[in-house]
This record gives C-alpha cells, structure tokens and sequence, in this order.
C-alpha cells in the first residue's frame, strides 16, 4: 500500500520498497535550463537570493530573460532606485555579485507550493528540507537575502546558526537582518507585499547589503520619510543618525 503523502513522487527501490523523495524527477530545473551557474554566476558572489519556488509549468522563470516576469521587475527595478545596480537588468544583477535561486527548483502546481508553504510556518516542509542545492551557495555567499517562509524553513535546516523562529515573516520584527545570524536578511516574498511593504524591504536590504552606501542614498531617505511608511522611518531615520521629521 502507497502510504506517502499525497503528491509526493516515490520511486521503487529494492525489494519492491517505496521511499519518498522530493524533486520532480528527470525532469529539467528551470536553473539548469537557462544555465545559471554558467550564464548568470557572479565572477565576486556577495549576496545569494532565496525565494520560494519557480511556480508551475506555465510560471515564467526569474532568468528567462526573453520574458517579463513579475519578482524579477521588482527586483530591478527596486535595486536600481538605490543604486545598487546602474541598470534594471540581469547582467546588472550578476555584476552587482547578486544571485537568485530557488528553495524548491522544481516546477510545481500552486497547491503543492501553497501545502510548503504552509508546513514551512513551522519548519515542516519536506522539500524545503531536501533543499541540499543550496548547502554550497550557503557557504560560499558572505550574505544571505532569504526570502518567504519556504526559503527560512530550508536556511534553518542547512544552517545552523540560523535560528528557526516561528515568528510570521510579514509582520515586525521583520524584514531585518538576523541578529543572532548577521549574515542573514529575512523578508517576506515580494509578490506577496503591497507596494509601501516593498519599499522597506528595500531599504532594509539596502542597509544590510551595504550600510555605508545606504546612509547617503537617495531612495532610503525617500522612503524613510514617507508618510506610508511611517514605521521605515522612524527606524531608518534612527539608524542613519537622520532628524525624525
């Protein structure tokens, strides 16, 4: 009797026994696809991006750079406002030393994602916990942007100076660096927040990804002064050494 969790793939191994795994099967991963480790590895890695899941078979892929895909927009695009990349493209991204992948890189139905997502609240995904992909990345990356409650929950079991707190990932104290585990930005996804939400992960990125530069940008002043994001203010306002106003 086939005793796995629905929508699990097992395969058939000796003697008739049946184990779970959790990856699509032979199946190609939209990282190797579009060949991201050798089109789109920075020369100098210093930020590697943890999001959730490359979605399912009709989901645009973040390196596609044939077609629009709506994470990778913002990202540029906010990058770009504060200045830590010149242009909103990839080739930008890679020279910036940024990389993106994937807790979870296999292409999935969004049930089955929504089902991670909700055992990631309390770091009981199994495919987050499958996510050895990133045990390399992870020491090779001097910073970690992790971001969604599937990528927090594969970070805590590969890592183990990061902390698997069970607090929700948009709600305060975050986005923030970890302060236990500094090397880490945790965040919720960006197309799960609204449009001020965006604007202060950005400017809290911004400060952890280079706290020097982000006193004298331009976009964190903006934002840390906008009304809508009264909070980001007067935190950044506070951390920068700027008048609350």
């Amino acid at each position: 009797m086939d005793v796995s969790p629905p929508g699990y793939p097992v395969t058939t191994i000796g003697d008739g026994l049946r184990e779970m795994t959790c990856c699509c099967g032979p199946r190609l991963h939209p990282w190797d696809e579009f060949a991201v480790p050798t089109n789109w590895m920075p020369r100098d890695l210093r930020c590697l991006v943890i999001g959730e899941s490359p979605g399912d078979e009709t989901s645009v892929y973040f390196y596609d750079e044939r077609r629009r895909v709506a994470v990778r927009t913002i990202m540029l695009r906010e990058l770009q406002r504060h200045a830590i990349i010149t242009q909103p493209w990839l080739a930008a991204f890679k020279e910036a030393g940024l990389l993106f992948d994937h807790a979870i890189r296999c292409r999935l139905p969004g049930d089955l994602i929504l089902r991670e997502a909700e055992l990631a609240k309390r770091y009981e995904s199994p495919r987050a916990a499958s996510a050895t992909h990133l045990r390399q990345p992870l020491k090779d990356a001097p910073l970690v942007w992790v971001m969604g409650r599937i990528a927090r929950n594969a970070v805590a079991v590969l890592q183990s100076e990061f902390p698997p707190d069970q607090g929700d990932i948009s709600k305060p104290p975050y986005p923030c660096r970890v302060p236990s585990a500094p090397r880490f930005f945790v965040s919720r996804y960006l197309l799960h927040a609204k449009a001020k939400e965006v604007a202060e992960i950005f400017l809290r990125f911004h400060e952890f990804f280079d706290a020097e530069a982000a006193v004298q940008c331009v976009e964190c002043k903006r934002v840390a002064f906008n009304p809508a994001v009264q909070r980001t203010g007067v935190h950044a306002a506070r951390s920068h050494g700027w008048p609350e106003r």
